[in-house]
Formats: C-alpha cells, sequence, structure tokens
C-alpha cells in the first residue's frame, strides 16, 4: 500500500527500525484520514541558492515508501548540454520505492554562456572547473560558493546512489584523451557499470560504443568522488560523446542508462526511457513541443527561441522517439531547418505515418524552412500533410549543366507581408524583413487526400541564384497553414526563429496549433 509523503516525513530513516506491522498500521491509518494521493502531489522543487546569481531548480519525487534516496545532477559543465537535458526529462520521472532526486542545470550560468567553466572564475585555473571543486580526502573544503551551495543541499539530502550526467568531446574507444561514451565508478561498482554501459551501446557502432572505466573511479575534486568519499554514497559519471552526435541521441543515451540503474537499484519496476513530460495536470498552460534533432534537422535556433519561452518546454527528438507512446506527450511536434530529404528518410515510412496519425488526432506540427519541405505533398519521403507542390524544377544552365530550382543561393533578407487576417495569430501584421535561405517555394499540388493550405503570408521580394528563377518567388505563400484532421499545420518557409525581432511569430505558431490539441 503507497503510503503519504507525511509518513516518510514522520518516521524519517528511523521507519527502517521500526516493526513492519507498526509501519503498516500507520500507513493505513494515514490514508485513511489523507485519502488517496495522486502523483503530483509526491513532487516537490526548490531553489539552491536563492536569491544568488546561480541559483538552479531541484526536483524531488517521494514514493512514500521506504527506499533509497538516488540523486542525478546535470549541468556541471556549461558546454555538455545532453547531460541537463536528459536530467530535465527525468525530472518528470516517477517511482515506487524511495526518492529520486534531480538538479538539472548545476552550473545554470555556464549552460547559458555555453562554456564547460563557471563563468565568474573562467580566468582562474584553480577555481573554473566546478568539477574539481568539491571536497578531497586532502582537503574536505569546497572551493567556490556554488559547489558550497550544491554540497550542502547534497549533504542534507544523504543519496544513497549518485549519477553525474557529462559528456565528452570525442569517443573514448577512438581517443583515450577523452572519456566521452564511458561509464565512470569505483572497482565495487563495475558490475552495474557494465549493465549501464550495455544499454547505452544498443544500435551504435563498435568504435563508439561506451567503455566501462572502474579503476581508479571518478577524478579527484569531483562531486561524485566526494559524494562516495565523504558520505559513502554509491556513485557515477555517466559521459556521452557531443562529437557527430545528435542531443536526441545522446539524451536517448542518458536516459537509458539512468532508467536501467532505476531499475537495478529496485526503486521502480517501468522503463521510464522513452518518458520526456510528466503527465498533464488539470488547468496545466505548459505547452509541450518536440523538435526533430537528427540527420538534416538544426534545431539549435529553435530550441534558443524555445528555451526563452516560460509557458512552452522544447524536447529534442530523435528518429527512435517517434513512436505513438513518445507523441502523445507533446501538443505541438516542429520540423526545423536544414534537409527535408534528410529529415524524411531518417524518420522513414512508418514512423511517417506516426506523425500523420498524430496529427489526425489532434497533435500540431510546424515545418521551418526544410520542414516545410517534409510537410508537403512533394515528395514520397514527405509528410503529405498539405496539399503542396515545390517548385524544384530541373533546368538547363548555361554553363552549369542541369540545376534543381531549389536551391537559390546562400542566406539572405526578404520582404514578407503579413496578412490582416492572419495577424492577430501571429502577432505581426504588414511586412518583415526576415531571413531566408532556399525555403520551399510552394505552390497547390496534385494529392487526392492531402488537404488545402491556406496562405498566412506572402513573399514580397526574393532571391534568386539563376535568373530563370526570377519571378517564381515574389507573391507566392511564405506561411501556409492546413487542418488535417482534428490537428493543425504550418509551415514557414523562411527563418522567423533566426531573424531578430521576429522570433515570436514561431512562438504564435506554436500557441495556434497546439490550441487545435484535445
Amino acid at each position: 500500500m503507497p503510503c503519504p509523503p507525511i509518513l516518510a516525513s514522520v518516521l524519517g530513516r528511523h521507519s527502517r527500525r521500526l516493526p513492519a506491522w507498526f509501519a503498516y498500521l500507520a500507513c493505513c491509518l494515514l490514508t485513511a484520514i489523507g485519502g488517496a494521493q495522486t502523483a503530483e502531489e509526491h513532487f516537490r522543487s526548490g531553489l539552491l541558492g536563492e536569491g544568488q546569481a546561480w541559483q538552479t531548480e531541484w526536483f524531488e519525487y517521494d514514493s512514500g515508501i521506504d527506499g533509497p534516496t538516488v540523486m542525478i545532477l546535470g549541468g556541471v559543465h556549461g558546454n555538455e548540454p545532453a547531460g541537463f537535458r536528459a536530467a530535465m526529462e527525468i525530472k518528470n520521472w516517477t517511482i515506487e520505492k524511495g526518492t529520486l532526486i534531480v538538479i538539472p542545470q548545476a552550473n545554470k550560468l555556464g549552460l547559458r554562456a555555453n562554456t564547460r567553466w563557471i563563468p565568474e572564475f573562467r580566468n582562474d585555473r584553480k577555481l573554473k572547473d566546478l568539477n574539481r571543486n568539491f571536497p578531497r580526502q586532502s582537503d574536505p573544503t569546497t572551493q567556490t560558493e556554488l559547489a558550497a551551495g550544491l554540497w550542502d543541499f547534497i549533504k542534507q539530502r544523504e543519496p544513497d546512489w549518485f549519477f553525474d550526467l557529462h559528456e565528452g568531446y570525442d569517443f573514448h574507444r577512438l581517443n583515450p584523451k577523452s572519456v566521452g561514451s564511458s561509464v565512470i565508478a569505483f572497482a565495487d561498482q563495475s558490475a552495474l557499470a557494465t549493465q549501464l554501459a550495455a544499454v547505452a551501446n544498443q544500435h551504435i557502432a563498435e568504435e563508439r560504443s561506451f567503455t566501462v572505466l572502474a579503476n581508479s573511479g571518478p577524478v579527484h575534486g569531483s562531486v561524485a568522488r566526494a559524494c562516495t568519499e565523504q558520505l559513502g554514497t554509491k556513485s557515477f559519471i555517466l559521459e556521452t560523446t557531443f562529437k557527430d552526435q545528435p542531443i536526441s541521441q545522446r539524451t536517448r543515451q542518458h536516459r537509458a542508462m539512468v532508467a536501467t540503474a532505476l531499475q537495478v537499484i529496485g526503486v521502480t519496476e517501468k522503463d521510464w526511457s522513452q518518458q520526456f513530460a510528466r503527465p498533464r495536470r488539470k488547468h496545466e498552460d505548459i505547452i509541450r513541443v518536440g523538435v526533430f534533432d537528427a540527420t538534416g534537422a538544426n534545431a539549435g535556433n529553435v530550441i534558443r527561441v524555445l528555451d526563452a519561452e516560460k509557458l512552452i518546454d522544447g524536447f529534442h527528438l530523435g528518429p527512435a522517439d517517434l513512436t505513438a507512446n513518445v507523441l502523445q506527450q507533446f501538443d505541438v511536434v516542429l520540423f526545423p531547418g536544414g534537409s527535408g530529404s534528410k529529415q524524411g528518410k531518417a524518420i522513414g515510412a512508418k514512423r511517417r505515418e506516426l506523425i500523420r496519425q498524430y496529427t489526425r488526432d489532434g497533435g500540431g506540427v510546424i515545418g521551418i524552412c526544410a520542414g516545410g519541405y517534409l510537410c508537403s505533398s512533394h515528395y514520397d519521403w514527405s509528410l503529405h500533410l498539405m496539399n503542396a507542390k515545390v517548385y524544384n524544377e530541373m533546368e538547363e544552365i548555361p554553363g552549369k549543366g542541369r540545376k534543381s530550382m531549389w536551391y537559390r543561393g546562400g542566406p539572405t533578407d526578404v520582404e514578407v507581408e503579413i496578412s490582416q487576417d492572419a495577424a492577430a495569430m501571429l502577432g505581426l501584421q504588414g511586412h518583415h524583413t526576415v531571413r531566408y535561405q532556399n525555403g520551399p517555394i510552394i505552390s497547390p499540388g496534385t494529392s487526392k487526400t492531402a488537404p488545402a493550405y491556406e496562405t498566412l503570408a506572402h513573399f514580397r521580394s526574393e532571391n534568386f541564384l539563376y535568373q530563370v528563377q526570377k519571378g517564381t518567388m515574389i507573391d507566392q505563400p511564405a506561411i501556409l497553414s492546413a487542418q488535417f484532421g482534428e490537428g493543425e499545420v504550418i509551415v514557414l518557409s523562411p527563418h522567423f526563429e533566426s531573424t531578430k525581432g521576429k522570433e515570436a511569430v514561431v512562438v504564435n505558431a506554436i500557441k495556434q496549433v497546439a490550441s487545435q490539441a484535445p
């Protein structure tokens, strides 16, 4: 019988010393008094260093059942985003026993600055690395205020298990100078470290596979080593590799390792590795957006825009994440710029149908530039979410041979006019200069199944590389929308997310298609 967290609060760690019948009766009594609890009532959160420039959030799920305390730390190094992104997802998990505590952004200022170091000490060789600031056997003190704040919290919570999520710059098997793609642990934890490496090794090449480094343990001065030496905690550092791998793949590896660890430790029986967001609460205003992040998808600028929005949570989704179970966790799926053909082929036919079904059921879809090609009905790899043909005719160019007309050269600025009817929806009206780089030039297609589109904005100037392209872009749709089943699709051919002061158009488009979701 799940006991209310208040019982754990009353009994604390002493509950292990009490007779089982006493704990059971107390649980029955408190449950009868308090009634059944929802999962949400087991969650709580707070701030470390509240009021300080480095303040950062912590999140806790207390199952109310006696068991180990597991702590997850992310973002110690600010140039290792997959660790903190994975931790932001793991904080939404629940467990059946014990307590799960997550600090996703340990070095929040470093993450904002995309620097490995504590920004305040970036020129101080001794202090700049947060993961060398923690107590050592030779020196039990912390070296910076940030490290002291984290360490005081860790000591207060006394974790039984500790997992620090990091990234290396190269694959350890290919470059031993880097610890990328490894599980670092003390020798007495090598068995579990081997299990975690094995689950991370699924579907990756042998030369990129994870290595177990379990001889000397985590580096001196690291928080993981301090936890073991000072508190007796079983500690691990989980290292993915940011070289040549999208964030979605690295966060998936982190989630898989942590989910496996939680099962082995015995705090949960469920595999949580495909859980990104917490089940929606009543009257919740947060919009969950899954941004496609794989070969041919440039998710960076979109994620930057979403990170600045308090009421939008952005997540990286790779091809393997596009399952029915994962898609239903999101209000909107966004396909960014890059290469539409590479995105479409990475998704594959079966997953393209899952996306169509997600949209039919009321999910929102946004396509930006390359994502617009993907949303069209033009190619066999397209999603066929709107009846849209793309201008990509092959033309003979003197001295250059046959060229496809979708390519119009490098990035430039063009003029776009947003219609009066769409002004309230998109938050802008009239003429605006917007960044453009080979976004689709669209006209009605010939599909018998895809719905017709509505034009929300037009191009009023153009970019062209060859003379034959001149006149083919002006007055063509720049922003389009279509109703696909119960869901809505919006395509933005230019890059509002990369145009200073115009980013809100993407945000408002997301809000529009999210409003259609059930």
